[in-house]
């Protein structure tokens, strides 16, 4: 073989190497579709995770299923995985797969039709109650909340635009030295404590109480702008609440 037709055979070989080991390092591409074992239907708002796998920049690994119940992550780095599947109103789903580049998997999901009902009347409920007051109120709902592994309840708040966290009291000083704990949110351009709540008991901790839960641990949370009120509903009261009703507490201070 020519020197030059080697020197070509020899760049190729190398270049090919360099994609396949970029190929490596970015990750593959895992897409798939989540069903409804009862209905056989797509299933959206579903959350894929891979458990106990990273990226190399140490981003947690996670999707969530659109209206047709699909989902895409790309970056996933190829081997053996934990992937958990969850959705509110079905039975966890643990399985270890092989992450490779290929075709979408189709991962199976057994309904808790009860749960699935229940879940329904409560949201209804928890709606008519909010359209009683006369406050502008924001709802942040599971699939954006669990879309959200590495920050608590209060750094999500706190990333919602327009809402934010604020000092309690100003520093007076004009050195900022003084750096006070943002515990407050702003009241008609004055900053507030709130009032919250968790699962509609009052919660006395404060800001520091909602950073002490997970943002994936929440099923719902209602911000009510008017009269500084936070209320946050766990996915395990949901479920418990909707398996054994009780009526709900009427809103009180708005």
């Amino acid at each position: 073989m020519p020197t030059s037709s080697r020197l070509a055979v020899a760049l190729l070989a190398a270049f090919a190497g360099t994609i396949s080991a970029t190929g490596q390092e970015a990750g593959v591409l895992f897409s798939g579709r989540v069903i409804d074992s009862w209905w056989e239907r797509p299933v959206e708002g579903a959350v894929v995770r891979l458990e106990e796998t990273i990226r190399r920049d140490g981003s947690r690994i996670l999707g969530v299923t659109d209206a047709e119940g699909r989902f895409r992550i790309s970056g996933v780095p190829p081997g053996p995985s934990r992937v958990s599947v969850s959705r509110m109103g079905y039975a966890d789903l643990f399985q270890v797969m092989d992450i490779q580049p290929g075709p979408e998997v189709e991962v199976v999901i057994f309904p808790k039709p009860v749960v699935l009902e229940g879940i329904e009347v409560y949201v209804d409920r928890l709606e008519s109650r909010l359209r009683g007051l006369a406050h502008l109120t924001d709802r942040y709902i599971e699939t954006e909340l669990r879309s959200s592994p590495d920050l608590n309840l209060a750094e999500f708040l706190d990333s919602r635009p327009g809402f934010e966290f604020v000092p309690c009291f100003e520093d007076q000083s004009g050195t900022g030295v003084f750096r006070q704990p943002r515990n407050c949110v702003r009241l008609r351009g004055r900053p507030a404590q709130p009032r919250i709540f968790i699962d509609d008991a009052p919660a006395f901790g404060g800001v520091p109480e909602l950073a002490s839960y997970p943002a994936a641990q929440i099923y719902r949370v209602e911000v009510i702008r008017g009269c500084a009120q936070i209320r946050v509903y766990t996915r395990t009261y949901v479920e418990v609440t909707v398996e054994h009703p009780r009526p709900l507490i009427p809103i009180v201070g708005c």
